[in-house]
This record gives structure tokens, C-alpha cells and sequence, in this order.
């Protein structure tokens, strides 16, 4: 099994991990960083992406060098769907191969592709042809995968710029969440109309977060590119 010799990504964003915590501690009004650590909010942004990333995945391409007589080509770990693969690649236009599933009984009738997806962490995801590729040619594979979620502060942002704001209203969710769990394990009082405030802060920022995100997939709809089907 072979493969590929790199993946190339779409250059960083210009806003970092720490840019957007600045704006975060002006809408939760801690400037001077007297209630959150930084640690802890950049755990809250952390998950912000990973949940954007499960509805508006990062595109990355890779280039895969062929061998002969080789079927199965290992793809990066992340890959979570392939948009479309190239073969050979660098033509123009671009000799794309439709995808077919591999079990079907026309796979091996024509050029043909398709994937066997990682369901854990022992195996990457593969890329399956039902021809034999030529050697020195190259596979150029189009995919998605998760925006970068382990940060540092001065780490670049995948997530476009234009969609900061939703991590901002998911932020803001998350620390609210946080308040209110900790006040229910640990009462300040046994005032009732404290947890009652709390919990509608938490749903209104949810519901806030929830409206953001929306709106952008509302904007997406019949833009994302369809992966077609032979049968």
C-alpha cells in the first residue's frame, strides 16, 4: 500500500488564536483577565472549531505518487470525505475520475474510484482505483478535513475570517454553560432566581451561537460541490 508524498493546504488565515481572545474578553467584559484564564477560553474556542469543523470542514488537497500495479492509496488520517481525485493529474482540464462503489459490478468495467473510510485510529482512509495506475503519474486528491482545534495563542486560524464571529457566539455559549454548572455543583447562595438567570443566559447564548452558524449554512446551501454516484 503506498503513500501519498504531501499534503498541500490553502496558505493560514492572518488572525490568530490570540487576536480572537482579545475579542472574546471585550464581549465577556474580562479586559483585564481577572475571571478567565487564557488557558481555559482557548479550550472553549478549541471547541468551537471542532464542532464548525463537523459542519463546515477545511479543503485540503493532496498529491499521491502512483505505482504500478498499486490499487490502494493511504490518504492523511483526518480526511473525513473525498470531493474529487485527479488522475493523471495537472491536465487541463482536469482528468477527473467519477466515483463508483466498489462492490458494484461495474467498478472494474472503467476508471474508476472509491473510499474506505477509517472508523478508528488503527488505519488511515484509503483510496481504492479499479485500475492500475501508471508509474511516475500522480493522484491529486481533493478532501476535507477538521480546521486546526489544538491552539495556542499564537497559533493562525483556519476558520475564515468572515466566520469568526460564530466561534465568538459559541465562546460566549460555552463560558455561560461553565457559570452555570459551576454554580449548581457549588451554590453561592440558595437563591433559585440565580440559577433561573443563569440557565436563560446559557439558552440565549446557545440559541444566539445556534442562529450564526445557521444563517452561514443557510448561505451555503446548493454552493458546496456534489460528489456524484455511478451505479
Amino acid at each position: 500500500m503506498s503513500t501519498g508524498t504531501g499534503t498541500r493546504a490553502a496558505a493560514p488565515y492572518a488572525v490568530t488564536a490570540g487576536e480572537l481572545l482579545d475579542e472574546v474578553r471585550a464581549a465577556l467584559g474580562d479586559v483585564a483577565g481577572t475571571t478567565w484564564a487564557d488557558g481555559e477560553l482557548l479550550g472553549f474556542v478549541g471547541e468551537a472549531v471542532r464542532e464548525y469543523s463537523q459542519h463546515l470542514p477545511r479543503a485540503s488537497e493532496a498529491t499521491l505518487a502512483a505505482v504500478a500495479g498499486e490499487r490502494r492509496y493511504a490518504l492523511p488520517g483526518d480526511a473525513t470525505a473525498v470531493l474529487s481525485v485527479e488522475y493523471p493529474a495537472d491536465r487541463e482540464p482536469p482528468a477527473c475520475l467519477y466515483r463508483r462503489r466498489r462492490k458494484s459490478a461495474g467498478f472494474a468495467a472503467d476508471r474508476h474510484y472509491d473510499v474506505l473510510p477509517s472508523h478508528d485510529l488503527t488505519a488511515p482512509p484509503l483510496l481504492l482505483l479499479s485500475f492500475d495506475p501508471e508509474a511516475g503519474e500522480t493522484l491529486t486528491v481533493r478532501y476535507l478535513r477538521p480546521h486546526a482545534a489544538d491552539l495556542s495563542a499564537g497559533d493562525y486560524l483556519t476558520v475564515p475570517a468572515e466566520h469568526h464571529h460564530v466561534l465568538l457566539q459559541y465562546v460566549l455559549f460555552a463560558a455561560a454553560r461553565r457559570q452555570q454548572a459551576g454554580e449548581q455543583a457549588a451554590p453561592t447562595n440558595n437563591s433559585s432566581l440565580l440559577m433561573g438567570q443563569l440557565a436563560a443566559n446559557t439558552r440565549r447564548l446557545e440559541l444566539a451561537y445556534l442562529n450564526a452558524l445557521n444563517r452561514i449554512l443557510y448561505q451555503r446551501l446548493g454552493e458546496g460541490e456534489i460528489v456524484g454516484w455511478l451505479e
